[in-house]
């Protein structure tokens, strides 16, 4: 196994569905086996009450960077190898997902809905079983080792954070508003003008 490499984490790490302790249980057993492996947990929360959570030998290899601002939290995502999400539920869309894709971080997933959307498929991510810590760790153990396989998925995560690029999705969105009007020539429009009378 290599030695070192390092993993992000972004959220409130107390917050049950953000899935820290999936996140935790994998990295205890993978730091054992790789001595310069690191964790950078960013959000909010009270830093004892974060290293409590790890064993004493290896609370030295997590930093909390608590609370970041934009500029901090995209130095962050530039600077790890992977960016892992271990969400158990709750995500409606993923954003973060896409923030890690346009810093050009390799991102690791739980394989919810919203993610494996924004992931298209596992294609531009990879996505592990949610709530699974064995699996996940076999997952960052393995883009560890690959940096070809990083930089495969990074390419991949580049076309596809294209699509979320707000020129991108505004165009859309008056596409389909103009599809809207085609579709009813108008008379939506017509009414609600009609109702400002």
């Amino acid at each position: 196994a290599g030695t070192g490499g390092s993993i992000g984490f972004l959220g409130r790490f107390t917050e049950a569905r953000k899935g820290f302790p999936v996140l935790r249980d994998a990295f205890v057993e993978l730091a054992r086996q790789r001595p310069g492996l690191r964790l950078l947990v960013a959000g909010p929360g009270d830093p004892d009450d974060l290293f409590d959570r790890f064993p004493a030998e290896l609370r030295d290899r997590v930093t909390f960077l608590g609370l970041v601002s934009e500029a901090d939290k995209a130095r962050m995502l530039r600077s790890v190898h992977l960016y892992v999400a271990p969400n158990t539920g709750g995500e409606s869309f993923g954003m973060i997902l896409t923030e890690a894709l346009a810093a050009g971080t390799t991102v690791v997933a739980s394989d919810l809905d919203a993610f494996r959307r924004v992931l298209d498929g596992g294609r531009a991510g990879r996505l592990f079983p949610t709530g699974d810590p064995v699996a996940l760790r076999a997952v960052l153990s393995e883009l560890l080792d690959d940096p070809d396989r990083r930089a495969e998925l990074t390419a991949c995560g580049d076309q596809v954070v294209a699509n979320f690029d707000w020129p991108v999705v505004a165009r859309r969105v008056l596409e389909v508003y103009a599809a809207a009007i085609e579709a009813t020539d108008g008379r939506v429009i017509d009414q609600e003008w009609a109702g400002l009378d």
